[in-house]
């Protein structure tokens, strides 16, 4: 397992399975060329969070120059979300980051619903990572700060930003770094920055939600004794809901413990035996806690998600219940979203709407996450919801497709979409398919371009010239778990793994000159001719 403070090389590779593959970003500038001839960045992030950090590294990958400024002067060291879901696994893969966590975590497959009780499958039928894999949250930026780094991202921490404003079509950024105060500007700027985003609160978006009346203990304990297996473990004692994702290994991993009602101050150790004795059943005997910490539990979101040149991503735009682990997978899964779409339009090619297509598919993933967060607890307090899911293989499926991430579907995407087996697909993930030439699907995704998959027996499509270099054409049939995707001749997938359109050949022509305007913008222009980054 690699040190500590140290993120693997394989942080760049591809997950198991064919040839490594560097990262390359599209009309990448030279480092020395970071910064447009003004000294600005085309879009600056706030936060170094793993939703700032995937976010950077996308633009990057398709040449945007950007840059984060981090408050804080270094990485916390604190598990704090400690799971990664499948389809948060199946993003990293599409840009060669799977197999650093896949080094470094720890797979967890099962669900218990009670110590020595009923245990749930959490493997996924259509994903080639099943259950979830913990991982501390601090190992989760190291891998994605590496890939951004790679890429030609700046970091720069213990720069605050205190202040924003929109001065036409720029953004005004006030920062602070120890007793230096300085204004820069940017084209664009995406708080990345967490629940007390400054950024929300200098555009004046509402926090609009709830304050439930439990709260949680976290706590990160280093057991001398772990499990013999690492496992996820819910339910309930009175009207508590503990939860652990537990990573055993020789030496004893951390663990993150959720329950009991609110409290502030420090937490008693005499609180942290009780809640590891009631998520494991038993005296696990001496341990080490290395950070513990209470916190109320919000569900709150931002009434929308962008003002103008300024948007939101992650905990800045969304908070809930980390009942589920959704939080982290929530704000990287905004990151992969919003990245292909911002940077088509700080190039010129598309117009602003598309980034109306961010707010609506998020918001409404969002709005799903914290219904099945509420409903999660109740479940566990009755005990019989969870152990029907454990007999009853379809509910098992639909609940856990609900929670990792898989059964989303993008409904801005779906609205374009026709009836059929084809319309079907539309706004829907869609697998790692193999390939015809033995490759996947996700490895030919790592350009972070569009993806034309051709199964039929006729000539190349007719892929207008303005996108072809933006499209990838994979001619032959493909390979993968049953669904109307084996069956349909051609489909157009987006850069972050959704099905974009569907059809037969006949219809190519006249679809895909519609479909391509929509999401890949209305030409491949040169940046200096785009007019989206005016000199002066």
């Amino acid at each position: 397992m690699p040190r500590p403070g140290r993120a693997p090389r394989s942080a760049v590779r591809r997950a198991p399975g064919g040839s490594p593959s560097r990262l390359r970003p599209r009309a990448r500038a030279r480092r020395g060329d970071a910064v447009g001839a003004n000294g600005e960045y085309e879009v600056v992030v706030v936060g170094a969070g793993p939703t700032g950090l995937h976010l950077a590294g996308e633009l990057a990958l398709a040449g945007v120059r950007c840059k984060i400024v981090e408050r804080r002067s270094e990485r916390s060291k604190e598990s704090r979300a400690l799971v990664l879901q499948a389809r948060t696994m199946e993003e990293l893969d599409m840009r060669g980051m799977a197999t650093a966590v896949l080094d470094r975590g720890h797979p967890v497959r099962q669900l218990e619903v009670s110590p020595g009780g009923h245990l749930i499958d959490l493997t996924v039928p259509d994903s080639a990572y099943p259950g979830v894999r913990a991982l501390p949250q601090w190992e989760t930026e190291e891998i994605l700060e590496e890939r951004a780094d790679e890429l030609g991202v700046r970091v720069e921490r213990g720069v605050e930003l205190t202040d924003c404003r929109q001065d036409g079509d720029r953004v005004v950024l006030s920062l602070r770094s120890g007793d230096r105060e300085w204004r820069e500007r940017a084209a664009w700027l995406v708080g990345c920055d967490g629940a007390r985003s400054t950024v929300r609160h200098a555009i004046g978006d509402r926090f609009e939600g709830d304050v439930l009346p439990h709260g949680i203990l976290i706590a990160d304990v280093r057991l001398d004794s772990p499990p013999a297996s690492p496992r996820w473990s819910g339910w309930s004692r009175g009207r508590s809901l503990s939860s652990s994702a537990s990573a055993g290994d020789a030496t004893g991993s951390p663990s993150s413990t959720a329950t009991g009602p609110h409290s502030d101050g420090p937490v008693p150790v005499e609180e942290v035996d009780e809640a590891l004795r009631t998520v494991f059943g038993l005296d696990l005997g001496p341990y080490d806690a290395t950070w513990t910490s209470h916190f109320r539990i919000n569900e709150r979101r931002a009434r929308t998600n962008r003002s103008g040149r300024v948007l939101l991503a992650g905990d800045a735009a969304h908070v809930h219940s980390p009942v589920g682990a959704q939080g982290l997978n929530l704000g990287v899964q905004d990151a992969t979203n919003l990245g292909w779409k911002l940077a088509a339009v700080v190039a010129g090619r598309a117009g602003e709407e598309l980034l109306d297509t961010y707010a609506e598919e998020r918001r409404r993933v969002c709005l799903e996450a914290v219904a099945t967060a509420r409903r999660l607890p109740v479940r566990a307090a009755r005990q019989l919801g969870l152990r029907g899911v454990a007999r009853f293989p379809g509910i098992r499926r639909r609940a856990l497709a609900r929670v990792n991430g898989t059964s989303h579907r993008y409904r801005s995407t779906a609205g374009r979409r026709r009836r059929g087996p084809a319309g079907a697909m539309v706004g829907r993930r869609v697998p790692d398919l193999g390939l015809s030439d033995g490759r996947r699907l996700y490895e030919v995704l790592r350009s972070g371009g569009f993806v034309l998959v051709d199964q039929g027996a006729g000539s190349r499509p007719p892929v207008p010239d303005a996108w072809d270099d933006l499209v990838t054409h994979l001619p032959g049939r493909v390979r993968g778990p049953r669904g109307p995707w084996l069956g349909t001749e051609l489909f157009l997938v987006r850069p972050d793994g959704y099905c974009a359109w569907a059809g037969p050949r006949s219809r190519a022509a006249g679809d895909l000159a519609v479909v391509l305007p929509c999401w890949a913008g209305r030409r491949n222009v040169p940046r200096e001719r785009a007019g989206a980054w005016p000199a002066g």
